[in-house]
């Protein structure tokens, strides 16, 4: 090789179609690889890093979306609590009462081993009923109006004509004619302000029934406020009738206070527990149309049985009610407050076996209760809302229990808050009040359902005295039963004998007495009280 020859060497590439003579130094070529390979190194760990940079940012968008998902179930989960305990607080919120005092705790309903154990001739709207069935009905409605104004215009003359000749007939002393004219007279009008104060004034001073006349001269006045001689008459009877009912509710004390006298253990008692608990199921389904008998009542309560020839809603029904009864003895009767949570747990015991569906849920259709139009199913919410306010408020807890637990059957019956059971839970919710203040549950004959509902009605009117009265009539009988079965102890009752007086005077003002002078001897008094009684002996 020639020494002139510079140390390059040529290197013959190809390039397009030609070839290209290179001149590469022969002492950079190595530098020329390492960089090649250092760039090749460089441009992997590049692509390393991007890939787990890639990889991280991944990763930290997995964990977000987890960390955003929880924070949203948590979200969820709490504002789900917020609205339930909202709901319980606006719905079933127990309010501040006063604290009653503590009582004995008595049982009124047999031990469990003695017990193996429609509605309100209401008229149901369809839930489908369509526009020309409502108008029909209403069309109905005011024709029924029409024929009822006439016959009372006609029904008022001979009612008037009625009540001139039975005065005359009186003036004559021709009572029993009298009495029969005025009976006419006050059953052709007995919606009448006239009528009603002259038949109210017949009842005063012929029949010596002040109770009853005082209820007329308040129906009167309801009727003409402006009637001076309703006005005068009322205020004559209203404290005397006052003075009766109070002295009636302290007649229902002292027999209370005598039953809670014989112990628990009195075998008397007990079979008097078992047979009043019959009673008062076989009652109370009877007032609600039930066919059963009461010793297929009891049939059904010990043994079980179906008995032939009776429709499952009957034997529902009794078994229902045994329920109920059985849940208020053991939840309700030494609770300070019935909230409305008590109340549709009774109801769901009630209907537990004929509507599992309704038990316990107020009613989402209107109904029609006889001339009673109970309010809407939009009101319930808040009218049972504001029942249970007054049920548990210091002015009603101070009312005496017999009163307090008539006027609250009353008040539930009249909301009508239920599509079935209402009078039943009415009956069940009054008692409750009564075991809690240690009166035995009471039995409403079906025998008297007719003037049970007649009272209902009179109340719905704006009396609701009469009820109260029927109400503690029952519960009085209910206590006697209860003295009786136990009066064949070797010793008399103690509270019973230590009243005797008191209990023979308070009994002389709702039986015929023939002077006011008479009565006062008999409480051993010297002055003549003013007292009448109502006839019958039977409160109105």
């Amino acid at each position: 090789m020639d020494n002139e020859t510079p140390s390059v060497w040529k290197r013959i590439t190809r390039k397009g179609s030609g070839f290209v003579v290179c001149d590469t130094p022969t002492d950079n070529y190595d530098s020329a690889t390492k960089n090649h390979n250092i760039t090749q190194a460089t441009v992997a760990a590049i692509q390393s890093n991007a890939l787990l940079q890639l990889q991280e940012q991944q990763r930290l968008v997995r964990v977000s979306l987890l960390s955003a998902s929880f924070v949203n179930i948590c979200i969820f989960i709490a504002g789900t609590s917020v609205a339930f305990f909202l709901y319980e607080f606006l719905h079933f919120n127990p309010y501040s009462a006063l604290i009653r005092q503590a009582t004995k705790q008595l049982q009124h309903l047999p031990d469990n081993h003695f017990l193996q154990t429609r509605d309100d001739f209401a008229v149901y709207a369809a839930p489908g009923m369509g526009d020309i069935d409502l108008r029909a009905f209403t069309d109905m409605h005011s024709q029924m109006k029409e024929d009822e104004t006439h016959d009372s215009g006609t029904n008022i003359k001979e009612a008037l004509d009625s009540l001139k000749l039975a005065t005359e007939m009186r003036i004559m002393g021709k009572e029993e004619k009298a009495q029969r004219l005025y009976e006419h007279a006050f059953a052709l009008a007995p919606k009448h302000p006239e009528v009603l104060l002259r038949y109210g004034e017949y009842l005063e001073h012929d029949q010596r029934n002040i109770l009853l006349a005082d209820q007329y001269y308040f129906q009167a006045l309801m009727l003409n406020p402006t009637n001076s001689e309703a006005v005068s008459n009322r205020q004559r009877t209203a404290g005397i009738v006052q003075s009766i009912d109070e002295r009636k509710l302290e007649l229902l004390d002292l027999k209370r206070d005598a039953l809670s006298a014989v112990h628990e253990s009195n075998a008397a008692l007990r079979r008097a527990k078992k047979e009043a608990y019959f009673q008062h199921i076989y009652h109370s389904v009877g007032i609600e149309g039930n066919t059963m008998t009461l010793a297929q009542t009891r049939s059904i309560l010990e043994t079980r049985m179906a008995i032939d020839g009776k429709s499952i809603d009957e034997h529902n029904e009794i078994l229902g009610l045994d329920l109920a009864m059985k849940y208020i003895n053991a939840s309700l009767v030494n609770k300070i407050e019935i909230t409305l949570r008590d109340i549709l747990e009774i109801h769901r015991r009630v209907l537990g076996h004929v509507d599992p569906i309704e038990g316990g849920e107020f009613r989402r259709t209107q109904v029609y209760v006889g001339g009673h139009v109970p309010p809407g199913p939009g009101d319930l919410a808040i009218l049972m809302h504001h029942f249970e306010n007054w049920l548990n408020s210091e002015q009603t807890v101070s009312l005496h229990p017999v009163k307090h637990a008539a006027l609250a059957h009353y008040k539930l019956v009249h909301i009508h808050p239920f599509i079935d059971g209402n009078g039943r839970t009415s009956r069940l919710l009054m008692n409750a009040l009564l075991m809690r203040a240690g009166y035995p549950p009471i039995i409403i004959p079906k025998q008297q359902r007719h003037k049970y509902y007649q009272f209902l009605q009179v109340a719905n009117e704006g009396d609701i005295r009469p009820f109260v009265r029927f109400i503690a009539d029952c519960t009085e009988k209910t206590l006697d039963l209860y003295l009786w079965a136990t009066s064949d102890l070797p010793h008399q009752i103690p509270m019973l004998a230590r009243t005797e007086n008191e209990l023979a005077f308070v009994d002389k003002l709702v039986t015929p007495v023939e002077s006011t002078e008479s009565a006062a001897k008999t409480q051993g008094g010297t002055q003549p009280i003013d007292v009448f009684a109502s006839g019958s002996g039977d409160i109105p």
